[in-house]
């Protein structure tokens, strides 16, 4: 009895702290909002009916999500201080989640205007592609915000400066899926609206971010050595993304060649075994990497 009393309790006395979380998730939708001004949600979503646009909407959502979840690591006894803490990081972590539109669109998807895809041809697979983009920065900067600073001006630097290393993981991620895919990935998203190739980059672009989360999580103010992990997990992580490839073409789709599944033929199913073969190999490789780390 006295351990159910204590649960609840415990429960109750985060609740506050729930509660300015929806705030500030419902402040990243604002943003989104503002920030997209040609883009209206409630007529792509009801009147238009796009897919594309709900595809994207939702990685965008559930990204913000895991970006905010970060902000409640290490609460302390302090009220008062958590509460500038969540405001802090979870103002930096909107801001920074906004920005990843910017580069998916600038740096990853470069050949093609993301927002003309989305609202004016309906493209579900780029719908897909910067979904993954959301959500993959989402978990960095989950990873990121569960790191401890000497100060907010270090905190924000810390946050700013992992950030920006997981954004450059993403990109050069997605110049080497480009190498290995055997078709041309943007073309194939871009001009072709090519859904199963969607699911196939942003599955990968999420299994990017798990390891990336895991390379990051505790990462504090040791610039130098705290670089370093993440550079060889990232790298590492890179690699073993490249086997997952390898690995869903021989064992999980031996009979078939993925590259004319997914690029020829536009097949979904395809492109989701793909992208589930990514994203499991990533969450084996972070549990090990996280295990390793905190020991």
């Amino acid at each position: 009895m006295n351990a159910l009393v204590l649960s609840l309790t415990a429960i109750l006395s985060l609740f506050p702290y729930f509660l300015f979380g929806l705030v500030l998730f419902f402040l990243g939708k604002f943003l989104f909002d503002i920030s997209t001004p040609h883009i209206e949600d409630d007529k792509e979503l009801t009147e238009r009916d796009n897919p594309a646009f709900g595809v994207f909407f939702v990685g965008y959502m559930l990204g913000l999500a895991f970006a905010l979840a970060g902000s409640f690591f290490g609460l302390g006894s302090n009220v008062l201080a958590n509460f500038v803490n969540i405001g802090t990081s979870g103002i930096a972590a909107i801001i920074l989640l906004r920005l990843s539109m910017f580069i998916a669109d600038k740096l990853i998807l470069y050949t093609f205007k993301i927002e003309k895809e989305i609202v004016q041809d309906r493209n579900v697979g780029t719908g897909f592609a910067v979904g993954g983009v959301f959500v993959s920065s989402g978990l960095i900067i989950e990873g990121v915000m569960t790191g401890q600073s000497s100060s907010y001006l270090a905190m924000l630097r810390d946050i700013l400066i992992y950030w920006a290393v997981g954004q450059a993981f993403l990109v050069i991620g997605a110049l080497l899926f480009q190498l290995v895919a055997r078709y041309d990935v943007h073309r194939t998203i871009g001009e072709e609206d090519n859904m199963a190739a969607g699911i196939s980059l942003g599955g990968y672009l999420v299994a990017l971010g798990i390891i990336l989360k895991a390379a990051l999580t505790g990462a504090g103010s040791d610039l130098g050595g705290e670089l370093v992990v993440t550079m060889v997990v990232g790298i590492a992580g890179l690699v073993i993304l490249m086997f997952a490839r390898f690995l869903a073409e021989v064992v999980l789709l031996p009979r078939a060649n993925l590259a004319d599944e997914v690029s020829r033929q536009k097949n979904t199913a395809a492109g989701a075994v793909s992208a589930v073969g990514y994203i499991a190999i990533a969450v084996l490789f972070s549990g090990v990497v996280v295990n390793q780390l905190q020991q």
